[in-house]
């Protein structure tokens, strides 16, 4: 049986939360979709939509803007924000078919731990990646780089905070509020989790190649065949998937123990905040050769190191967690008929 939804008044939600209480209202009250064939044919909108809708947005800008900064931004950009614009903009029509019947059902509840799980998660996400960092400095594979100026460091800081809360919105609504969230509802916890963490690892190994020689209707979609061939390429996809997969799944875990979306969302945003810093306050020193595996690139995620990293900080959240009792102020995952 649903949890009962707050009324308005009756609860402390920002009015950004309480905006979206009419959503909350179910829309197949009686037997849930089924969520393979709903979520298939939704990943099948995204993609090829998506693809499809790129090569008229880049002509757009073209034509509009030909000396703005957009237009001079690889194609395969593009089709990354055209992906993620039909998936933010399909969650309508998800919502209207039963899949999840309202926002409040994704984990858009601000309850009395919000705050506390919201903040949790930050210092989680910042902690977890600085480790990466002071062992980076300290065994001398990278070094301080402190030579920026006030203004260049009140432009990264609000670049850097901008990519961390937009980012993490949109990725947790998507794989841990919806996805992970849908197939909860039908399928053990395992699962729905590893399910979930899959497609998020797998979206984001899109290979990057080079710009096409011109754009037209069909561009978009053999961009994307190209983007997706990075997965045929082992030696670039491990450690890397791996450790995107762990993320997926730790993410997975914080939704299912607190019934809402502020932990995931909180260890997210620290993570990319800390990861844009890493990049900017340090620089490498050698080239590694061999041991690169272990620290890996810029990125971060393709080195073991990072995926020792967030195995421990796995380790510590579940501990945390496993003792907490499961929240009861959002709708409950497990669907019952």
């Amino acid at each position: 049986m649903a949890a009962e939804v707050p009324c308005c008044g009756e609860t402390d939600a920002p009015p950004i939360i309480s905006s979206l209480a009419f959503m909350n209202r179910p829309s197949a009250p009686n037997s849930p979709p089924n969520p393979a064939w709903i979520l298939s044919g939704y990943l099948a909108a995204v993609f090829v939509g998506g693809a499809l809708l790129a090569p008229w947005l880049w002509m757009f800008v073209q034509y509009v803007g030909a000396d703005s900064s957009l237009a001079v931004q690889p194609f395969r950009r593009y089709v990354d924000r055209s992906l993620l614009g039909v998936a933010l903009i399909g969650l309508w029509p998800m919502a209207k078919s039963g899949l999840f019947p309202g926002w409040h059902s994704v984990g858009m509840v601000w309850g009395r731990s919000a705050r506390r799980d919201l903040l949790m998660g930050l210092a989680g996400g910042m902690l977890s990646l600085a480790v990466v960092a002071l062992l980076s400095l300290g065994f001398g594979v990278r070094a301080w780089d402190s030579a920026h100026s006030w203004g260049l460091l009140l432009s990264h800081a609000i670049r850097a905070l901008g990519a961390a809360i937009a980012v993490s919105l949109m990725e947790e609504l998507l794989f841990r509020g919806v996805v992970f969230g849908s197939l909860r509802r039908q399928f053990s916890f395992t699962a729905a989790a590893l399910s979930s963490a899959s497609l998020y690892a797998l979206v984001h190994f899109f290979h990057r190649p080079e710009a096409p020689a011109s754009v037209g209707p069909w561009t978009g979609l053999e961009m994307l065949v190209r983007m997706l061939s990075g997965l045929s390429q082992p030696s670039q996809v491990f450690p890397g998937i791996l450790t995107l997969g762990a993320i997926g799944w730790l993410l997975a875990w914080c939704r299912e123990r607190t019934g809402t979306l502020w932990l995931p969302l909180g260890l997210h945003a620290g993570w990319i905040f800390w990861f844009k810093s890493y990049t900017f306050f340090t620089a490498p020193l050698a080239n590694l050769g061999r041991q690169s595996w272990w620290w890996g690139s810029a990125r971060l995620h393709d080195g073991w190191l990072i995926f020792a990293v967030i195995a421990v900080t796995s380790v510590f959240f579940v501990g945390v967690l496993g003792t907490r009792k499961k929240a009861t102020n959002a709708t409950p995952l497990e669907y019952v008929p």
